[in-house]
């Protein structure tokens, strides 16, 4: 069991897929925080109100909800690869992985602050 657990972190243990990694669990995440903040909404309606640009609403409370709608699910995304490197660096120890799974979560996170602010 031991031999098989060791040939499984070597394999996995390359930047390359800590960073295809690191693109894909976000992808889930936006899922995930579609079915905690869309509550009765088409998938479509939310995305719209994911991607409309805030600046263009002229009424500060409707503006604060687009605000806190897309925080809260690009945490969701970003919250998903957070789990991934607690598993790959500290359960796991597979450090190459990690570090591509973290320089893609940099990445992302510089967007999406443009992205929100």
């Amino acid at each position: 069991m031991e031999t098989i657990m060791k040939e499984w972190k070597f394999k996995i243990n390359k930047f390359k897929f800590g960073f295809v990694t690191g693109l894909i669990l976000p992808v889930l995440g936006f899922f995930i925080g579609f079915l905690a903040k869309g509550g009765e909404m088409s998938f479509s309606t939310f995305w719209q109100l994911f991607t409309q640009n805030h600046d263009l609403i002229h009424l500060n409370d409707i503006k604060l909800i687009y605000q806190d709608t897309r925080q809260s699910t690009v945490m969701f995304c970003l919250l998903a690869n957070m789990l991934a490197f607690y598993l790959s660096f500290f359960v796991y120890k597979i450090d190459r992985f990690s570090t591509g799974l973290v320089s893609i979560t940099l990445i992302l996170t510089a967007i999406s602050v443009f992205f929100i602010y």
